[in-house]
């Protein structure tokens, strides 16, 4: 304990100076093509010692900054942003222009800025006068939090300009590099790196550092990502057979503070993560997921719940997955149509009562759903929707009906801006999901069950859930593909890939652009003894709805000919002409 707590003290002091330094440069933030260059910045007497490169790495580090690695869960169909006036609300609901500029020009400028700061630590790295090989780790970690940025990029808008350098404005103004070379070009980039970093986990003062395995892990999501099965099966075949990584025991305290590597050497899973430090660099995730003075910002989507297999391994109900089917096997253990709001969570997979708060558990919202409206609850029962309880503050208001535990510290309830909790970039288990997406394409749309029980069955093991097997799948009509997916999602939720498995999918149509809605009417008559959301009406499902779609009346869509890419952002055209439009956006 003397150990980690004189190296949470080093580490401390180092982040905060560097923390400053950070905050300095993002006054300077005015856009992509703005950055380039930075006038009067001089580095000729910096770039001598290990120490300067140190100082210079960790700004690079908050390329993980949270919004990008956590937002695209908002984007996809696991959660539903609190403020549908927000642009982070109107993409999932196909709401989105080629005019809005939030998140389109954030998130571009987001990246961006993270990629000048790379850009100009590898410009001058090798001006250090000290052993090439120690030079080039601090390059090589760059290298992929640069390509994490690209990464991203690629994901929401195909072609984007690929700067390698820091660059004039002259320099800036040009057409947009094609796909396949950006991914081409940090792969490479990625290889170059994995071969530079060690294969030791980073502790003491290098917690939090990407090693060998790093590389490796993001350059197998960017495979998968662009169908690259092969690369993506070998790539993570290499880090299950190779690395010290493995799955840890406590699935729910993967995103806990008591999981949090500092804390928990146990923890093994956690390959990249985004380090925060009390009092130096923290979140504000709490409030979002559950807070006991206001309306949250992360909901869990009904679309979500729904998702959540039996503990038997059949559906709780056929849902989206399987849309109008009736040859398939729901589970005898579900009550459907549900009467109570306890019935959502009775006899599912364990993971969802690890992700959700459920009926029973300690409460950290304030007052619930029950009949008073300003009494603190000490165990959560019911949800609370504003409208029922006099529009007041005095507890966690919802849109959905649902609460995220992952990322929720209850002992922070109400803090603002307190979260120190580290925030998972990378997981072993995604990993294992990985290869066997990988191989299931490779092989023509099968696995083997040796291959399901060394991935897939993996997971479920570890929460004691029924395994996955291929003739009872048989038997109750359900389907590889889609319980493969359903996998990622129920076990990656909150991981921030959701939207970009359903873009790589092709099923945006199926989840996307869906109607928002909570429990069921009979659930809400039942329980909290009205519906919130009355004018709205229902869903073809029974669910109350907060928003419509187009099946419903509404305008929340998804056009596949134009939503599977973000628009380039309107100031950014307006400055370089030469960048063009996605299809299907207007010019």
């Amino acid at each position: 304990m003397i150990l980690i707590d004189t190296t949470m003290n080093k580490m401390m002091n180092l982040k905060y100076s560097l923390f400053v330094i950070f905050l300095f440069s993002l006054s300077c933030d005015d856009g992509f093509l703005d950055k380039y260059p930075l006038d009067t910045v001089t580095h000729g007497t910096y770039w001598k010692t290990e120490d300067q490169l140190r100082a210079a790495l960790y700004p690079c580090y908050d390329g993980f900054q949270y919004e990008l690695v956590t937002y695209p869960s908002v984007f996809g169909d696991d959660v539903v942003w609190g403020d549908l006036a927000s642009g982070l609300s109107k993409v999932p609901g196909g709401r989105h222009t080629a005019l809005d500029g939030f998140p389109f020009s954030s998130f571009w400028n987001y990246t961006y800025g993270h990629i000048f700061t790379c850009n100009n630590f590898l410009d001058h790295y090798n001006e250090a006068e000290i052993p090439q090989d120690i030079k080039d780790v601090y390059a090589a970690e760059v290298k992929v939090i640069r390509a994490l940025q690209y990464f991203w990029l690629t994901s929401y808008w195909g072609d984007v300009p690929l700067i390698t350098k820091v660059i004039t404005s002259q320099e800036a103004y040009g057409p947009r590099t094609p796909r396949s070379g950006v991914i081409q070009f940090i792969l490479d980039d990625l290889d170059w790196a994995a071969n530079k970093l060690g294969i030791e986990i980073p502790t003491g003062d290098n917690l939090g550092r990407i090693n060998k395995w790093g590389a490796l892990a993001l350059k197998a999501r960017i495979a998968l990502q662009n169908e690259m099965w092969e690369l993506a099966a070998s790539t993570a075949k290499e880090i299950m057979d190779d690395s010290p990584y493995e799955l840890y025991s406590a699935y729910g305290e993967l995103y806990q503070l008591s999981g949090n590597s500092e804390v928990n050497p146990a923890n093994k899973e956690a390959i990249i993560f985004s380090l925060y430090v009390k009092d130096v660099r923290m979140n504000n995730f709490t409030n979002y997921t559950c807070t006991p003075v206001d309306y949250i910002r992360f909901n869990p989507s009904k679309r979500l719940v729904d998702a959540y297999l039996c503990i038997d391994g059949k559906p709780a109900k056929t849902g989206l997955e399987y849309y109008k089917q009736t040859d398939v096997t729901v589970s005898g253990l579900y009550t459907y149509p549900e009467q109570h709001y306890a019935d959502y969570f009775k006899e599912r997979d364990p993971r969802m009562a690890m992700t959700l708060y459920i009926p029973g558990d300690e409460w950290p919202g304030g007052d619930d759903g029950d009949p008073d409206d300003n009494v603190s609850n000490p165990i959560f029962q019911l949800p609370r929707f504003a409208v029922l309880q006099n529009n007041n503050r005095n507890g966690a208001n919802g849109l959905t009906g649902f609460y995220f535990k992952k990322y929720n510290s209850p002992e922070l309830a109400g803090a603002t801006n307190k979260d120190h909790n580290n925030i998972n970039v990378i997981r072993y288990a995604e990993i294992l999901l990985i290869y066997a997406e990988a191989l299931f394409n490779i092989q023509g749309g099968a696995l083997t069950q040796a291959q399901i029980d060394q991935t897939i069955n993996q997971l479920r093991n570890r929460v004691e859930m029924h395994p996955m097997r291929l003739d009872e799948l048989t038997a109750w009509g359900m389907d590889l593909e889609t319980e493969l997916h359903r996998e990622r999602r129920v076990e990656m939720s909150m991981d921030g890939m959701r939207y970009f498995d359903v873009l790589r999918w092709k099923e945006g149509e199926k989840f996307l652009g869906k109607a928002l809605v909570g429990p069921s009417l009979q659930v809400c008559l039942n329980d909290l003894g009205e519906n919130p959301f009355e004018a709205s009406g229902v869903d073809e499902f029974g669910d109350i709805i907060y928003e419509k779609s187009v099946a419903e009346g509404g305008i929340d869509h998804f056009d596949p000919n134009k939503h599977y890419l973000w628009p380039v952002p309107y100031a950014e055209r307006i400055k370089n002409a030469d960048l063009g439009q996605n299809p299907g956006w207007e010019e």
